[in-house]
């Protein structure tokens, strides 16, 4: 059949949209083909968290004990000395509402996390039992980064926390972007003073900041204090990120899930355990990803002394069990 004068143009066109087409499949949801120059492909390890809800100890079980600061430490620490690089990311409500959680107990959570080598935490609803100012403060002195994009100042519209996101440069070149939400939904009680911020819809900011974190690196990640069903509903909604980490509502996922193409993740087993997932990313943001995995903190792992050492210089005990005396 002969073509007519613009037949060759229009199939040259085709295939150029389709080339294309078929390079951003193979992305991650961050920058292209076109910004990976000199960057290389990284091994990640991702250990995950959220609803620890003030159980700063471990549970003192008669038969076995577990979890705790003291064991998340030295775990987490243990992981570290391997070859791949580590993310450790928490989606709050690492306080208790219960009146009986005392600001010595917040401030030592937080150094704790700090220990730790936490590198993002959103908060929860929890956090603010002492108010904002009070979170602020702690949040100055943690070595990690407090997110939560959509808690703003209301006089100004700017998140309290600073950021809206951080980014992370692995070792090989590769940028992790992350940012964390609050739902907006949740109510909180009458005790705690919210007067001082606002919390605006997490859809509508995300979809202003998530350009933002295109922008400036490969790979997304959202932490999502919305509880699973909410989460899995935004991201029905909200497509671009790679992986995201739920908490509230103690969401404990034996599995990881997909809700279309982000990697779900949630552990909220009240500091029994914590997730973690093993990824390979390529030099565009790409992910092939291992099983998740529920990592259990039982009395075999020992307490970290640096953990020792903060819970003696706050006052605050130790269960027997962690302590030795039992």
């Amino acid at each position: 059949m002969q073509m007519g004068p613009f037949g060759n143009a229009n199939r040259l066109a085709v295939a150029v949209l389709l080339l294309t087409a078929a390079a951003v499949a193979f992305h991650g949801c961050g920058g292209g083909e076109s910004d990976t120059q000199g960057r290389k492909s990284a091994s990640v390890t991702v250990i995950f968290s959220s609803d620890m809800l003030g159980k700063i100890r471990s549970c003192g079980c008669a038969v076995e004990d577990s979890g705790g600061l003291g064991r998340r430490a030295t775990y987490t620490e243990k992981v570290r000395e391997g070859s791949r690089e580590v993310l450790v990311l928490d989606a709050g409500d690492a306080f208790s509402l219960d009146l009986s959680f005392t600001k010595n107990e917040a401030e030592l959570t937080m150094e704790s996390f700090s220990l730790i080598g936490v590198d993002v935490f959103t908060p929860g609803e929890t956090e603010f039992i002492f108010g904002l100012p009070f979170l602020k403060a702690v949040a100055e002195n943690a070595e990690f980064e407090l997110i939560a994009a959509n808690i703003v100042d209301p006089s100004t519209g700017l998140p309290v926390f600073g950021k809206q996101y951080t980014v992370i440069t692995l070792k090989g070149g590769l940028r992790v972007a992350i940012t964390g939400v609050l739902d907006e939904t949740i109510k909180f009680p009458a005790y705690i003073d919210n007067s001082d911020f606002s919390v605006v819809p997490a859809e509508e900011t995300l979809r202003k900041v998530i350009p933002l974190m295109k922008r400036d690196a490969d790979f997304l990640v959202l932490l999502s204090h919305m509880g699973l069903d909410r989460t899995k509903d935004l991201l029905g909604r909200v497509k671009d990120f790679d992986i995201a980490v739920t908490g509230h509502g103690k969401p404990l996922m034996k599995e990881s899930g997909k809700v279309g193409e982000t990697l779900l993740l949630g552990t909220g087993g009240l500091g029994q355990y914590l997730g973690r997932v093993d990824m390979e990313l390529s030099p565009a943001g790409r992910m092939d990803y291992g099983r998740m995995r529920l990592i259990p903190l039982p009395d075999e792992i020992e307490i970290h002394p640096g953990i020792r050492e903060i819970f003696r210089v706050y006052g605050v005990p130790l269960t027997d069990k962690e302590a030795g005396t039992h």
